[in-house]
């Protein structure tokens, strides 16, 4: 149960991949700190899923295990078109292993879990995006990349995925035609705005918790974003869905969820440092 976005952004010459999602599982109740965005061993993709964990949370594990286990994966010398097949093949073989089933039942039930996988291309230079799932025709994982935004002459990218598609895509519509960006010009933090309110609205009972962000850049690094919630004026920091405890600091950049501005969480010890260098006038470390 989610609500996950994968997009280019592009902001004047610069472009980047974004992959959000919310923070809600449900098993009956609703739990609002689940990982839904999955850091690999590498460091020029991540990726994100939307459906049963059942499905979700052992093939990401075992795809972050043969990433590690295969030198030429972790250092990035494959290129992430190559890791994308090879996760195919380990999600379609894990799939093969399912036994003992019920009476009269001859294969697995289909997974519902989707994926959005992201990342930058050394080999074609440039952002990839694609949707893993579960095709019930063949019987297999398969994937599909993204088809351009209609009449945005492929400057607009996105992959959604989860509950209430449709309702998010009318969303950002909305957002995109008020500030005059329909009809042309790429994405900026939209997706991200409208995956906020959504969590936010209480609308949705399958949609909810802290949203959860992660940047992939072309110098290929992903970095996580913390975020203020449920706003800055709470001082709540969470970091990839989790609230982080008093004592935590988070050594990422910390987004304001409504300005979009982002902030540096200072810790204790620096701070302390702030405030005697201020009483005293003198800095605590000596300039050359």
């Amino acid at each position: 149960m989610t609500l996950a976005l994968g997009w280019i952004r592009s902001v004047g010459a610069t472009r980047e991949l974004l992959l959000a999602t919310d923070s809600r599982l449900r098993f009956g109740c609703a739990w609002d700190c689940g990982p839904k965005i999955i850091l690999m061993p590498r460091t020029d993709v991540a990726i994100c899923f939307a459906g049963d964990t059942m499905y979700a949370y052992p093939l990401l594990l075992q795809m972050s295990s043969a990433i590690a286990n295969y030198s030429r994966s972790r250092t990035r010398a494959l290129d992430i078109h190559d890791l994308k097949g090879h996760t195919i093949r380990v999600f379609n073989e894990m799939r093969s292993l399912i036994s003992d089933l019920p009476k009269g039942q001859s294969d697995p039930d289909p997974p519902t879990a989707k994926f959005i996988m992201g990342g930058y291309s050394w080999k074609q230079k440039k952002f990839v995006i694609w949707v893993l799932h579960f095709n019930a025709g063949i019987k297999q994982f398969t994937f599909r990349p993204l088809r351009g935004w209609p009449g945005s002459r492929g400057m607009k990218q996105i992959a959604i995925e989860g509950d209430h598609v449709k309702e998010a895509r009318q969303r950002l519509v909305e957002k995109l035609r008020k500030k005059n960006k329909l009809p042309q010009g790429g994405f900026d933090m939209e997706p991200f705005e409208v995956l906020r309110d959504m969590c936010r609205s209480g609308l949705y009972p399958e949609i909810g918790g802290a949203p959860q962000l992660v940047k992939v850049y072309q110098h290929m690094n992903v970095v996580p974003y913390a975020v203020y919630w449920p706003n800055k004026s709470s001082k709540k920091v969470s970091l990839l869905g989790r609230p982080l405890l008093d004592y935590e600091v988070a050594e990422r950049l910390i987004l304001d969820p409504d300005d979009l501005t982002n902030h540096v969480m200072l810790s204790r010890s620096v701070l302390q440092k702030i405030v005697a260098e201020k009483e005293t006038g003198e800095p605590l470390i000596p300039t050359p």
